[in-house]
């Protein structure tokens, strides 16, 4: 039974529009926000073999994600653990540090600014994957974490995110490099992670992506699919989804450089963060479940109390 001390108090600091679209679009109500909380709380018992976080901010983002609909919050808390037992491939050493090497290609870009709608637009480009140096596993766990990172906002928990991936120079050595990883990547960013994926863009595709996308697609839910937008070289038609101010210039935007330097900072900077988050799941012994012994558990922290998050 979780007691008052060991929860953190929760103050959100979303914008009022924000506040807004959260009543409308995800049922909720601050009245009833600490009630949905306890719900959620009470369903940890049928899971002994889980050490969850108990923290408000944490598990509001997974009432947001449902809808305050408890149970289904529950489920995908329950598989975020799941899939971090299930793929060790992915989750272990799941810290920024780990994958500096990665994000210094600069193949992932985000933008400061959010769009008309609130959300964060991801670019990927998928050209600057040298897949005679990294491998999928490494590609994937550095999206999940700048992911994580951006779940630190509660306005992107609200208003979501929109991902481009501009395709050019995606070749069969990609597709054949990415295996059974897709699968896995589709599973925890639909049932597993508590972020609402708007739109997904998809720029400069050659040929060859109809034989990437038929691999995914089986995986994807319907809703995601009806979500894909194709573009080509076409940009007009892509500002009109995203603002040219926000993009970089490669896309016909306002932004000169495409890098991310100073997203790669404050994920590095959140550290410490990742850390305290990899002691919960799976721990591999019983008795490392909520006590003060140090145990490793299935994602690869130690298990042991869980310090706030400075969100």
């Amino acid at each position: 039974m979780t007691t008052a001390s060991e929860r953190v108090s929760y103050k959100s600091d979303i914008s009022e529009k924000t506040k807004k679209k959260a009543k409308k679009e995800l049922n909720e109500d601050p009245s009833k926000q600490q009630k949905c909380l306890n719900e959620l709380r009470a369903l940890f018992n049928t899971r002994p073999d889980i050490k969850f976080r108990t923290d408000d901010a944490f598990l509001i983002r997974f009432l947001r994600a449902k809808k305050y609909e408890t149970n289904r919050a529950f489920k995908t808390l329950v598989h975020y653990y799941e899939v971090r037992r299930q793929h060790k491939d992915i989750f272990i050493n799941f810290v920024p540090s780990a994958i500096m090497h990665v994000l210094e290609t600069k193949m992932h870009f985000i933008s400061d600014k959010w769009d008309v709608d609130g959300r964060r637009v991801i670019v990927f480009q998928i050209d600057k994957w040298d897949v005679k140096q990294m491998e999928a596993t490494e590609i994937i766990r550095s999206v999940l974490m700048l992911l994580e990172m951006l779940l630190e906002e509660e306005e992107s928990q609200v208003n979501g995110v929109v991902v481009v991936a501009d395709a050019s120079g995606l070749t069969m050595s990609h597709v054949t490099k990415m295996g059974p990883s897709h699968r896995v990547m589709m599973d925890v960013i639909q049932n597993a992670l508590p972020l609402r994926f708007k739109a997904m863009h998809f720029v400069n595709e050659p040929k060859i992506i109809d034989a990437a996308l038929a691999l995914v697609r089986p995986f994807m839910s319907d809703k995601l699919k009806k979500r894909l937008q194709f573009h080509g070289e076409e940009f007009a038609s892509l500002h009109k989804q995203i603002p040219s101010s926000i993009l970089p210039a490669e896309y016909g935007g306002a932004v000169a450089e495409f890098d991310n330097k100073d997203w790669r900072e404050i994920l590095l900077g959140m550290e410490d963060k990742f850390i305290e988050n990899n002691k919960y799941g799976f721990p591999k012994t019983a008795d490392t479940l909520g006590g003060t012994g140090q145990g490793r558990d299935a994602a690869g922290g130690l298990t042991g109390s869980f310090k706030k998050l400075d969100v």
